[in-house]
């Protein structure tokens, strides 16, 4: 049987940087053993903070909320979900503007920590003898990050395990008799499997992980500390120019083009740092000025939470366009989470039906705390 540290090294190695959905930073290879591949960070996170127990769907996972609540059996990509009543949904400016509003007012307590519980997932092809299909690989996390920086950082993890994504992937996992491992591989350009690794489709341990270390996030190629985050200006205007002060051109798995190299970092301050209500305000509301940016009206989590979302996309020969998509809480602005879906397949994604998940992330609480991280 395959140890711990010989699965983290399967599921780093079996996704490709051209197949992460738009926004997903890469990971801390160093901690996995795995070389690192030629790719920059694409989004703000916490890349020494995450632990090498975490990895298990670190290394796979990417943020998501699904329309369907369900993970199979999409809507078709950019579709609404069910009306309210006969009311018009709102515009995405309509939509941003009014989250911007909420989360102005969001004040935050006092505490030293900010904890964060999510549940991760992303979609794999694997194998096992002839057979290939898709499974779903979850992992929860619960997060404990210094308000100061100076204190040492927290992460909770527990591998859900793997679950067929479909009923023909359930059927097709049966038919190859159930295997408690299945090969995960990197895909190929042609959409076929390439060599794997075997890894289990139970759920793991809980493992809990300390990092001691200042916490930084990644905006294009740099690196910022939780410092820096809190001179973020909480203005449109000023964000945008503190923002690209940090775009270097891009290349590799980040966008060149400036708009887009701003909508995939500015809706990282949404999902993934701990930034104050009214800087996540001044976020949606330069979102609202960037082109492509798309309301989807009514939308549901994986969790069944309902909310607004928006949506915009990326696209590239080797991917195919992907849509990246947000579903907010309109009491609180806060996002619940964001999923990754195929738009129009291609390359890696040519086998792929319109509307086929790639990668999600709920959030299912956020909280700050006068206490002390759990062991």
């Amino acid at each position: 049987m395959k140890n711990h540290t010989d699965v983290m090294k399967a599921l780093a190695g079996a996704r490709p940087a051209q197949l992460d959905p738009p926004g997903t930073a890469p990971l801390p290879f160093a901690l996995t053993g795995v070389p690192a591949p030629a790719r920059r960070d694409r989004r703000f996170r916490a890349a020494g903070l995450i632990p090498a127990g975490a990895l298990a769907v670190a290394a796979v996972a990417a943020v998501a909320v699904s329309v369907t609540g369900t993970g199979g059996a999409p809507p078709a990509p950019g579709g609404t979900g069910p009306a309210t009543g006969a009311a018009r949904p709102p515009s995405a400016s309509q939509l941003l503007l009014a989250a911007a509003e909420r989360s102005s007012q969001d004040v935050p307590g006092t505490g030293r920590y900010l904890v964060v519980r999510t549940e991760n997932g992303s979609v794999l092809t694997v194998g096992s003898g002839a057979s290939t299909y898709r499974m779903t690989a979850r992992t929860s996390f619960e997060t404990w990050l210094s308000r100061s920086g100076k204190e040492p950082g927290r992460v909770i993890s527990q591998p859900l395990g793997l679950t067929p994504l479909t009923p023909s992937d359930a059927a097709a996992w049966r038919a190859a008799g159930s295997p408690a491992t299945v090969l995960v591989g990197k895909p190929l350009p042609n959409g076929e499997l390439g060599p794997g690794s075997p890894v289990s489709v139970a759920a793991g341990p809980r493992r809990s992980d300390t990092n001691r270390d200042a916490q930084t996030y990644a905006v294009g190629a740099d690196g910022i500390s939780v410092r820096d985050l809190k001179k973020l200006p909480a203005e449109p205007a000023a964000l945008r120019a503190a923002l690209l002060r940090h775009f270097d051109g891009g290349g590799g798995d980040v966008p060149t083009d400036r708009e887009q190299w701003l909508l995939t970092v500015t809706s990282g301050l949404l999902t993934e740092i701990p930034v104050s209500g009214p800087v996540r305000a001044a976020a949606f509301r330069l979102i609202a000025t960037l082109p492509g940016v798309r309301s989807l009206g009514v939308v549901a989590d994986q969790h069944g939470r309902a909310g607004q979302g928006f949506a915009f996309t990326s696209a590239s020969a080797f991917t195919g366009a992907i849509e990246r998509r947000f579903v907010i809480d309109p009491a609180s602005g806060r996002v619940l989470g964001e999923e990754s879906r195929v738009l129009r397949p291609a390359g890696t994604t040519a086998r792929l039906e319109p509307g086929s998940l790639l990668a999600y992330q709920v959030v299912l609480e956020q909280r700050i705390t006068g206490g002390t991280p759990p062991e």
